[in-house]
């Protein structure tokens, strides 16, 4: 690892999301990765929201399922995205954040369902995936990968680069 940190290694992976600046002007080229029209009034939502982790953890022995930590420290972004109900997650096939992945095939793609968890803030909500991911590099492994949060129309809620934790 690079540089001094002092928190602890937990094992499995990680990535860290960071809110997409949604732009809306006519002088400004730069928009969010999402054209829909609707998707400027959902977005307005993403202004509040703050970084967040996303954790993978292999399953344990009875479970074949590897589960997804969502790790918040704000308020704000927990409510943010738990106002959205369901978030698509998107496990790209490339790692290059300059690119619109959501035009090709991904690799992984799961619903994550807001709703089942608790109303009040959280800073740890966590998710069963329907399948068991590779956490590693390899051809299915997510190490090095595009991973994009984003709200059922398109909205980009956060992305990030899977890495070791």
């Amino acid at each position: 690892m690079c540089g001094n940190s002092s928190r602890p290694t937990f094992g499995g992976t990680i990535a860290v999301l960071f809110p997409r600046e949604n732009k809306f002007s006519s002088n400004n080229s730069e928009t969010s990765l999402s054209s829909s029209p609707d998707s400027v009034t959902s977005s307005a939502s993403t202004s509040s929201m703050s970084s967040y982790s996303l954790f993978f953890r292999d399953p344990e022995v009875e479970s074949r399922k590897t589960k997804a930590i969502l790790q918040i420290d704000d308020a704000q972004t927990y409510h943010a995205l738990r106002e959205c109900r369901q978030v698509n997650m998107r496990i790209e096939k490339y790692g290059d954040l300059s690119s619109n992945g959501a035009s090709s095939a991904p690799l992984h793609q799961f619903q994550l369902d807001f709703t089942k968890n608790a109303r009040s803030f959280q800073k740890n909500v966590e998710f069963e995936l329907p399948e068991r991911l590779d956490l590693g590099v390899s051809e299915k492994g997510v190490v090095g990968r595009q991973l994009t949060m984003s709200e059922t129309d398109g909205t980009i809620l956060g992305i990030g680069i899977v890495g070791y934790n």
